[in-house]
C-alpha cells in the first residue's frame, strides 16, 4: 500500500485567518508559495478551517481548500480547489469560491512557458464572478528568485449584472529569503496593467510571507497581503488588506 502512493503526500492544513476577509477573495492570487517546482510525482494537499461560538451570537466559519499537483521533468500541472462561507447568527456574511490551474512546460536553461485559467466568485467583495485565462513565460534569475511576464484576458461582472472585460499584461517577481536555519522570507510582487488604459486601470498586490520550519512535518506560515485595484467593481473598496497564520503538519 506505502508503495502504491509513494509520490502521493496529503497535507493537513490548519488555517486562522485574522483580518475580517479572505484572501482567496482578492483578484491577485498568490500561488508563488504554493508550488512544487523540481519536484516530481503526484500531490494532494488538503485545506480547512473550521471556527464556530455561541453566545449572544453564533458565529461559524469553514474554508476547505484542494490542491493537486503532478510534475515531470518536462512539465509542471496544478490545480487548486477553494470555498469558503462565514455565517452570524445562521445569515451568511461572506462567502467565495475559488479555482486556478495552470500549465508550466520546463524549457531549456532559465525559461519556462506557462498557461493558467482562473475562475472565483465573491459578492460579498462586490463583485458574482471574475474568470482569467492568459499565459506567458517564467524565467529562473538564481536558484531563488523568479520572474514571470504574459498576457491574460479578464471577465468581471459586479452585483448589478455589469459585465465587463479587459485585456491585461501580466507581471510577477517573488524570491525566497533565508533568515535562519528553520526561517524563510517569501516576498511575491503582482501587476496586471490594463493593455488599453496602463495609468489608470491596473491591479496591483504585494504578498509577504514568513516560514517557519518548526520540525521535518510542522511548518508555520505567517502572511501580509495588500491588495489595490484602480478601477474596482461599483461600491468596492480600491484597496484591500489581510493577515493570515497557517499551520500545515505533513501525515506522512
Amino acid at each position: 500500500m506505502l508503495q502504491q502512493i509513494n509520490n502521493v503526500k496529503y497535507f493537513f492544513i490548519l488555517t486562522v485567518f485574522l483580518s475580517s476577509g479572505s484572501a482567496m477573495g482578492q483578484a491577485i492570487v498568490n500561488i508563488e508559495d504554493d508550488r512544487r517546482e523540481g519536484e516530481i510525482g503526484f500531490f494532494t494537499n488538503i485545506g480547512t478551517k473550521l471556527d464556530a461560538s455561541r453566545g449572544n451570537r453564533d458565529r461559524d466559519f469553514y474554508s476547505v481548500k484542494l490542491r493537486f499537483d503532478n510534475n515531470s521533468k518536462d512539465a509542471e500541472t496544478f490545480l487548486i480547489l477553494q470555498q469558503s462561507e462565514r455565517q452570524s447568527n445562521n445569515k451568511v456574511m461572506d462567502e467565495s469560491r475559488f479555482m486556478h490551474g495552470r500549465y508550466t512546460f520546463i524549457g531549456e536553461e532559465d525559461m519556462n512557458w506557462e498557461l493558467y485559467v482562473q475562475y472565483s466568485e465573491n459578492p460579498f467583495r462586490n463583485y458574482k464572478k471574475r474568470s482569467v485565462i492568459g499565459g506567458g513565460m517564467r524565467y529562473e534569475i538564481n536558484s531563488s528568485a523568479r520572474f514571470g511576464a504574459g498576457l491574460l484576458g479578464e471577465d468581471e461582472t459586479d452585483l448589478s449584472g455589469i459585465s465587463k472585460s479587459t485585456e491585461r499584461l501580466g507581471f510577477y517577481l517573488h524570491n525566497v529569503f533565508p533568515i535562519a536555519e528553520n526561517i524563510s522570507f517569501k516576498p511575491t510582487i503582482y501587476f496586471q496593467p490594463s493593455i488599453n488604459d496602463f495609468e489608470n486601470d491596473y491591479k496591483a498586490s504585494m504578498i509577504l510571507a514568513w516560514i517557519f520550519k518548526v520540525n521535518e512535518n510542522l511548518n508555520i506560515s505567517m502572511q501580509y497581503s495588500s491588495f489595490h485595484d484602480s478601477d474596482p467593481p461599483i461600491l468596492a473598496e480600491k484597496s484591500d488588506e489581510s493577515i493570515s497564520t497557517m499551520f500545515s503538519y505533513d501525515l506522512n
